[in-house]
């Protein structure tokens, strides 16, 4: 099969195109070969690499180090991309650098247009440039990961039944690599060198779950899954849900067997899960979570369209629950602090947003999310203020329209003019805000019409020295300077007036001791985390 992009002179901004991509990974399919999916991407002008505006694909040979630069586009068109079928056995797809690459690209290109078709905005990359990512490196799958300081993410092998398997040959691997590469990019505080176990634990369980509902989003998975999870069920009987449950926890305990996630939790978790030490078992918790709202969701759609669906139908209706629920998680994420963020920012974000998205929840999707949270012990937010703008009536506005969208130090302009915002974000006021970023975004609303707004991120860090740590805020440390930071969130509607905000107060007593950990307890923090936070891996430990 061969899909082609229109000449140059026809390309327009948002044209997309169809590429194909493995459903899951290139086993698991016996002799028809692996199950294959189309994902829908970006046109873009394409080099050999293949490199593009956004992601240069690097694959080494299998022995040595040169890198082969591969073609995907017809020769003397880089905008004309081809996009084949892998071969059916597995050493020919092994052998197959082209559809290699373009399985990794097509991958990678649809997790970041599903971030940024959700979000209405650019996704940049930190550092800024393309994301390197090498599809076929030395080393093996415990190596593959996104390093934060470098952009390139490294592939490994794993070796299954006698080969050498790229782990670029799954997709959930890429596309967990990949998203730790976008939410660094978009909120480079949640993993930095002062981000606690609960941010990268956050990070970690963002990564997992575009991993296993990316896979899920594919009809084909989801009714293979079907099959095996209702054997044994009689005609004209009804799947319950444990058998949805189970099909949806299949489908990621067969990613988390091969090692790229971590295994949800199914079960009650730990009572103390929030004070695990290693962050990828915190952020299980809230895949599981996340999972059981979608099982639930997934029935109750199969209760209203009744005994007519055949297991095709019940297939198509978990890829869109799935689906839907993952944009409700990514939309939540421009709703959230730049910095210290908690599951429950995570949950207000997700509620918040989606009732900015849909003032009517017809179908019960902020409830399930809600209740499921709730379960593990993420206190619900309450409805009354969500947007936590009620508190700000009158405030003023001597600022240009033209430029809050584009000049932070209109932004800060803004917030100088309101104390009652200075007041709210606790700033110190002889110190510069240390960031302070402003992207636009757009949306459609439910009645159809394009929405514009303004969001605003600023984070402000201060140096104390150690007595003045003690004063002003209860520290006590051993070190001769403590930095501490906070921040906030500010979005705005398209005429300019504040809609949304969300602060992480700098100099409140209460909250830097809740976030401020003993000298020992860093060292041990630090050790616990240094690998994770310097480099996210997508195999298990």
């Amino acid at each position: 099969m061969a899909i082609q992009r229109k000449p140059p002179g026809d390309i327009r901004a948002g044209q997309m195109v169809s590429v194909v991509v493995l459903a899951e990974g290139p086993l698991g399919n016996g002799k028809a070969g692996p199950l294959i999916a189309e994902v829908r991407i970006p046109v873009e002008r394409l080099r050999r690499g293949p490199t593009g505006h956004r992601f240069s694909v690097h694959i080494r040979k299998w022995r040595g180090t040169t890198v082969t630069p591969v073609a995907l586009t017809e020769a003397g068109d880089p905008w004309r991309l081809v996009s084949t079928t892998p071969p059916q056995g597995l050493r020919a797809l092994l052998d197959d650098t082209r559809f290699l690459a373009q399985h990794v690209y097509g991958v990678a290109a649809s997790t970041l247009e599903l971030f940024e078709s959700t979000l209405g905005r650019r996704m940049p990359w930190t550092p800024e440039g393309r994301l390197v990512l090498k599809a076929r490196d030395s080393g093996t799958a415990t190596e593959t990961g996104y390093a934060r300081d470098t952009n390139i993410i490294r592939f490994g092998s794993i070796d299954r039944m006698g080969y050498k398997i790229p782990t670029a040959l799954f997709r959930d691997i890429v596309a967990h690599e990949v998203t730790h590469a976008i939410l660094d990019g978009f909120r480079p505080a949640w993993a930095d060198d002062k981000a606690t176990i609960e941010q990268l634990a956050l990070h970690e369980a963002l990564a997992d779950l575009v991993a296993i509902l990316s896979v899920f989003s594919s009809r084909e998975v989801v009714f293979r899954e079907l099959v095996a999870a209702s054997a044994g069920i009689k005609p004209g009987q009804e799947l319950d849900g444990d058998v949805m449950l189970r099909t949806l926890f299949d489908v990621a305990r067969d990613l988390f067997a091969r090692g790229p996630l971590r295994e949800p939790f199914l079960g009650v978790p730990p009572e103390n899960w929030q004070e695990l030490p290693e962050p990828h078992q915190r952020g299980a918790v809230v895949v599981g979570a996340v999972l059981r709202a979608v099982e639930e969701l997934w029935a109750d759609r199969n209760r209203r369209f009744g005994a007519f669906q055949n297991l095709q139908h019940k297939a198509e209706s978990g890829s869109i629950v799935g689906t839907r629920v993952l944009r409700m998680v990514i939309r939540g994420l421009s709703y959230m602090p730049p910095v210290d963020v908690t599951w429950r920012d995570l949950l207000r974000g997700i509620i918040a947003a989606d009732l900015d998205m849909l003032p009517e929840d017809q179908r019960g999707y902020r409830e399930a999310v809600h209740s499921n949270f709730s379960k593990i012990g993420i206190r619900r937010v309450p409805l009354t203020n969500i947007m936590g703008v009620d508190n700000y009536q009158g405030l003023r506005y001597p600022i240009r329209l033209a430029a809050l969208g584009s000049d932070p130090q209109e932004v800060q302009k803004f917030v100088w003019e309101n104390p009652r915002l200075l007041d709210a974000a606790r700033l110190e006021r002889s110190t510069p805000l240390s960031s302070t970023r402003v992207r636009t975004s757009e949306r459609i609303s439910p009645d159809g019409f394009v929405v514009s707004e303004i969001g605003a991120s600023f984070i402000q860090t201060v140096r104390l020295s150690r007595r003045d740590a003690y004063q002003r805020l209860g520290l006590r440390t051993q070190r001769e300077y403590v930095d501490i930071r906070g921040g906030g969130l500010l979005r705005f509607d398209a005429g300019g007036r504040l809609i949304f905000a969300a602060f992480k107060p700098v100099m409140d007593r209460e909250r830097q001791a809740a976030m401020f950990v003993s000298d020992e307890q860093r060292e041990a923090e630090a050790a616990a985390s240094s690998e994770v936070r310097s480099k996210f891996h997508g195999t298990g430990d």
